[in-house]
């Protein structure tokens, strides 16, 4: 394992590396992080570890009870729905805002996502090019500040999708609406664009429901 000890962001290099454990379910909801297994894998001390914690707690991934220690957060329907419900406000005023200024690179890019996603065969990758595909469309838009706080939305998630991607089949019929999202886009319609964008949202928060629901009763 590579050491951090000497990064000048290492507790943040380290909160990457954890939030993907917890986003990938190598650690389960509820999982106790132990500061000095984790500074001893990670070859650093324990305040970035510390640090890291902070930040994960910050970010959803992690909940600090005092005198007990750091674990893993629960994965909730509510969280869930709520998460859902941002993703449409703010990726559909993201969408309004790029249709306009979506260009020829733009189109090129997300469809070289899409023709990799079409042929990747693990929730890693999915994962990858589910938000590098809708990241191509919003970033037309040049509003930074909205991008940065759809990025914190979409690590929280990532989480709960990685459950969905578990059902195999769900991966063909999201590539298809990407396509369909893309297509309207292009042609700048953007009632389309927007209805598309809300029904492929909401229909992942559905099967996000119901695989809440099937983890419960596995």
């Amino acid at each position: 394992m590579k050491n951090l000890a000497n990064s000048k962001s290492s507790s943040t290099l380290l909160a990457e590396r954890l939030r993907e454990r917890i986003a990938n379910g190598t650690w389960a909801p509820g999982t106790q992080l132990r500061q000095d297994l984790i500074a001893k894998e990670f070859g650093t001390s324990h305040i970035p570890v510390r640090e890291a914690f902070a930040q994960l707690q910050a970010g959803g991934f992690v909940t600090i009870v005092p005198n007990r220690g750091a674990f893993v957060s629960a994965m909730t329907r509510f969280e869930a729905d709520e998460l859902t419900q941002m993703r449409v406000a703010l990726e559909l005023l993201a969408l309004e805002a790029a249709i306009e200024a979506f260009s020829g690179d733009d189109e090129a890019a997300a469809r070289e996502i899409l023709a990799r996603d079409a042929k990747a065969q693990d929730v890693e990758h999915w994962s990858i090019d589910n938000w590098a595909f809708h990241r191509a469309i919003y970033r037309a838009s040049g509003k930074q500040h909205l991008l940065e706080t759809l990025e914190g939305i979409w690590r929280k998630t990532d989480r709960y999708l990685r459950l969905v991607w578990q059902l195999e089949r769900y991966q063909g019929v999201s590539l298809a609406e990407h396509e369909a999202i893309l297509e309207a886009v292009v042609a700048r319609d953007r009632r389309a664009a927007k209805r598309l964008t809300k029904a492929h949202i909401e229909a992942a928060g559905v099967v996000m429901q119901e695989a809440l629901r099937e983890a419960r009763q596995a």
